[in-house]
């Protein structure tokens, strides 16, 4: 597989160093995002996104909405707002000179916030009282648009680049294992089970448990926990998110739960990984 690692300090460098909450969102990019560590950039980190998406129905309109961007990414870079109130710049991932995924620098107020979040209240039942806190986490002011051309543009060339060097790779990514990985790795933030990956794939549970046995050495439920729980680090480490958010965000629907799942993984709270690690 091609080794991203560049790529991944990139984006945190643009995190970290310069504030920006960047995400990637692969739509026929999978290949080379979905099975690496840019993965971790899938998920939004901050507060107001993470508490819309612990509601099904509005975690699915933002799956549904993301290939409309996609298709808007045809005609360049833009400045837009999401449905839930939130701007965004939007940046074309190309793959072949075709539009393959987005990057996303988002976590901005809107002018007209208070009608987004009324109309996002009423849709999918979520609080408003609630909904409005959370919104007061985002950031006032969006920075320049040349200034986050300066830096996002070139994070574009770089995925451009990685997917004409990683066309060679020579993987099982096209087998059905290959597929599996990549479908579990998209899902692993939802509360997908091994019935679910069986129906997707038309496949038996102990024809799906095997190839995850043999391919990783590990059962179903401890690959897409592993994946969950890399995820909680890098969110850790170089997040904001409370421990609550970042289990809500990686696929664990309870803190506690979540918490202890961690501590066996890695032998620490994830406070006490969260002081020994934090960037």
């Amino acid at each position: 597989m091609y080794d991203v690692t560049h790529i991944k300090n990139y984006i945190l460098y643009l995190k970290n160093k310069c504030g920006l909450s960047v995400t990637l969102h692969p739509h026929g990019a999978e290949k080379l995002i979905i099975p690496s560590e840019l993965m971790t950039f899938n998920i939004h980190d901050n507060s107001y996104c993470v508490y819309v998406k612990t509601f099904p129905e509005a975690q699915a309109h933002c799956i549904e909405k993301q290939c409309k961007i996609r298709e808007k990414c045809r005609g360049g870079s833009f400045v837009g707002t999401c449905y839930a109130g939130v701007r965004e710049y939007v940046y074309p991932i190309i793959k072949k000179g075709d539009v393959c995924g987005f990057i996303s620098v988002s976590a901005y107020k809107t002018e007209n916030a208070d009608s987004y979040i009324k109309k996002t209240s009423e849709r999918f039942g979520i609080p408003k009282g609630e909904l409005s806190l959370a919104y007061a986490s985002l950031n006032e002011k969006m920075p320049p648009k040349e200034e986050i051309d300066a830096l996002v543009l070139p994070l574009s060339d770089m995925l451009e680049l990685a997917y004409i060097k990683s066309e060679g790779d020579a993987d099982a990514s096209d087998e059905l294992v290959g597929r599996v990985e990549r479908y579990v790795k998209k899902n692993h933030t939802r509360n997908i089970t091994l019935d679910d990956v069986c129906l997707e794939f038309s496949c038996s549970r102990s024809s799906i448990s095997h190839l995850f046995k043999k391919r990783t050495g590990k059962s179903f439920r401890e690959y897409l926990t592993d994946i969950r729980i890399e995820d909680a680090k890098t969110l850790l480490s170089y997040s904001g998110l409370s421990v609550t958010e970042i289990a809500l965000s990686v696929g664990f629907s309870d803190s506690n739960y979540f918490s202890g799942v961690f501590k066996s993984s890695t032998g620490v709270t994830p406070m006490a990984y969260r002081r020994m690690n934090k960037k």
